[in-house]
C-alpha cells in the first residue's frame, strides 16, 4: 500500500579533509615558514583550505614575503570573512561537501539538477530501479496545521486523500505489468530485458515518487543554493531539504556560512554573490 511520510533525510557522505603534513611542506616550499597552520579545533578543514588558497594567491602567509605585502592577518575567522567580503568567491570552490538525500522526489531533483556549476549529480535511476512499494513525501501545504479553518482543514484532507489513491493507483499499476511480463522479469532473465520493462513502467508513476540521490557541492555552489532555495518563493520541498543544509553548513563551516542568518525562515547572506 502506498505511504506518505512527513521526513526527507539529509547526510553528509563526505567533506574536504586538509593533509596538514603535506601543506606544510607546500608552505615551507614557497618559503612561508613562519606560517602556523591552524588546529581542526580552531578551523574547519573546508575553512582552513580556502583560507590557504586565498592567501597563496597574493603569497600572504607573512609579512615580506611578498615585498608588496607588509601586513597579513593572523585571526583566520577575520580573515575568512575579509574572503567573503571582498567576493573572493572562486577560493571557495575547491572545498566539497557531499550529501546523501533519502526520500525526496523527482520534483525535488528537477529544481535541484538545474543547478549545474559547482555541483556533482548521480539521481538514483528509475530506468534500472523497478518500484513495488511506492511512499512519497507529503506536501506540507497540504498538512494540517493549527491555525487552519474548517473549510482549510477539509480541503487539506480531501487532498491528502486524492493524492493517496493516485499512488495507490501506481502500486496497482505496478504489480499489474509485474503479473503479465512475469517470465521476463524472472531471475533468468537478461538483465537488458528487465531494465527496458522497467523503463516502459515507470511511464505511469508520478513525479512525486520518493527517490533519492547523492549530490556534491563545492562551497560557493552550496553559499548561492542555500540562499536561493531557502528563499520563501522556492518551491516548498527544495526550501524542506535545503533548510537542513542550510544549519548542517552553519555548523560544520561557521567561517564561511556564518554570515547567513535566518529571516522568517529564509537562510539571508550578508555577502551575496562572492
Amino acid at each position: 500500500m502506498a505511504e506518505s511520510f512527513n521526513e526527507i533525510t539529509v547526510r553528509v557522505l563526505a567533506r574536504t579533509q586538509v593533509d596538514r603534513g603535506a601543506v606544510r611542506e607546500w608552505l615551507d616550499e614557497m618559503g612561508a615558514d613562519e606560517f602556523e597552520i591552524p588546529s581542526k579545533e580552531s578551523v574547519s578543514d573546508p575553512a582552513l583550505l580556502v583560507a590557504l588558497a586565498a592567501k597563496q594567491c597574493y603569497m600572504a602567509f607573512q609579512p615580506g614575503l611578498n615585498p608588496n605585502v607588509n601586513k597579513v592577518r593572523k585571526d583566520m575567522v577575520e580573515y575568512l570573512d575579509n574572503v567573503l567580503k571582498q567576493r573572493h568567491g572562486s577560493v571557495m570552490e575547491h572545498a566539497v561537501f557531499t550529501f546523501g538525500i533519502n526520500g525526496c522526489s523527482r520534483v525535488f531533483t528537477g529544481e535541484m539538477n538545474r543547478h549545474r556549476a559547482g555541483v556533482g549529480i548521480s539521481e538514483r535511476s528509475m530506468r534500472y530501479i523497478r518500484y513495488t512499494d511506492i511512499k512519497f513525501w507529503m506536501p506540507e501545504c497540504f498538512r494540517e496545521d493549527d491555525t487552519d479553518t474548517p473549510e482549510i482543514a477539509k480541503k487539506k484532507r480531501d487532498s491528502r486523500e486524492v493524492l493517496l489513491a493516485q499512488f495507490e493507483s501506481q502500486e496497482t499499476m505496478m504489480v499489474a505489468f509485474a503479473s503479465i511480463w512475469k517470465d521476463e522479469l524472472s531471475p533468468g532473465s537478461t538483465f537488458h530485458a528487465k531494465k527496458v520493462l522497467t523503463s516502459a513502467f515507470r511511464r505511469g508513476i508520478g513525479m512525486g515518487i520518493a527517490t533519492g540521490g547523492v549530490w556534491s557541492l563545492n562551497l560557493r555552489a552550496l553559499r548561492h543554493v542555500i540562499a536561493l532555495r531557502t528563499d520563501t518563493g522556492a518551491e516548498e520541498e527544495i526550501i524542506h531539504v535545503f533548510k537542513k543544509i542550510g544549519k548542517i553548513m552553519l555548523a560544520e563551516v561557521p567561517e564561511l556560512f556564518g554570515d547567513f542568518k535566518e529571516v522568517d525562515g529564509a537562510f539571508v547572506p550578508e555577502y551575496w554573490k562572492v
